[in-house]
């Protein structure tokens, strides 16, 4: 999966937000943290720079703005910041759109899809060599004994895996963005709905070969601490708002093609939901950060639609 497509599913429903729930158990916070002086800066006024997580959306004719904000799905506790302007501009909007509805969550579908066919285990997929790799590996690092993992864990697909990977990467306490947003919209009785269908993200995850799936696995135990340091990156470039160096990373991704699958399609798809949904409300529309991003990201597809998208504090 390569610590790319982890921070990029984790930053998004798929960044499943039901994987986030049903690995992860992600608490839903209310930290917020300002990182710029905000006696000196208006947040509705544009900044002088594309490095922004949070972009107004104004013109062409809707009514009042909206704003668009990129997540990353799964995040550590200490990594975790949410700027004051993010919260009130998602306090004051008149609906929250996420990826998916979190309230419309299938989490015995996603249980089932991450089990292999009935009497299949990880190891009939692999040489011996490499399970037996993998079965020092969860024992050595993830803590999980080998008879444990032969009789339970073995049963999942190589994704499911791979997540177990990276999430024990992250820590014991971790974040979700999706959740911490649905619990300040619920608080305020906003509408929350999603751009895709629970069902719609579930089969991007069937759709991923499972040999393309044992590969990645396999290559993220053998080069763990590689892996690990690009995740780790990956993070440093979020946290600071760095858009232009996360597109970079993306368009160094080995897949194009699972890239252009996952964010390039899935973004033209969303557009006329998105020009629907605010021409006459004001929504907070939050996505995986890489949705955001390149010349087929969310800003430059609704600038071509006569849109004015522009970066503002997230303070």
């Amino acid at each position: 999966m390569s610590s790319f497509l982890y921070f990029y599913l984790m930053k998004k429903n798929i960044f499943l937000a039901s994987i986030i729930l049903f690995f992860a158990g992600c608490k839903a916070t209310q930290k917020v943290v300002t990182t710029n002086n905000e006696n000196t800066v208006n947040p509705d006024k544009p900044i002088a720079t594309n490095n922004s997580l949070l972009w107004q959306i104004s013109g062409n004719g809707i009514a009042q703005p909206s704003y668009l904000y990129g997540t990353i799905h799964i995040i550590s506790h200490d990594d975790y910041f949410l700027g004051k302007n993010v919260k009130r501009k998602l306090q004051n909007s008149n609906e929250v759109i996420m990826e998916i509805d979190l309230k419309k969550m299938d989490i015995g579908a996603l249980a089932q899809l991450s089990i292999l066919p009935e009497g299949k285990f990880i190891k009939d997929y692999m040489s011996d060599s490499d399970y037996t790799i993998l079965q020092s590996f969860m024992e050595d690092s993830i803590g999980i004994k080998k008879s444990t993992f032969e009789n339970a864990y073995g049963k999942l697909k190589p994704f499911f895996i791979e997540q177990l990977i990276f999430f024990n990467y992250l820590g014991q306490d971790k974040e979700s963005y999706e959740e911490n947003f649905k619990k300040l919209a619920e608080e305020r009785n906003i509408p929350i709905s999603g751009l895709e269908t629970y069902d719609e993200q579930l089969k991007f995850l069937e759709e991923i070969p499972l040999e393309d799936q044992l590969k990645s696995m396999v290559k993220t135990i053998k080069n763990y601490t590689s892996e690990t340091e690009k995740l780790g990156q990956l993070v440093v470039y979020y946290k600071a708002q760095n858009l232009t160096a996360l597109s970079k990373s993306f368009e160094e991704e080995e897949d194009q093609a699972l890239n252009t699958k996952l964010l390039d399609k899935r973004n033209s798809n969303w557009i006329p939901k998105i020009q629907s949904a605010i021409k006459n409300k004001s929504c907070f529309i939050a996505v995986g950060a890489g949705h955001l991003v390149g010349a087929n990201g969310l800003i430059e597809l609704l600038k071509k639609q006569g849109y004015t998208v522009e970066p503002i504090s997230i303070n």
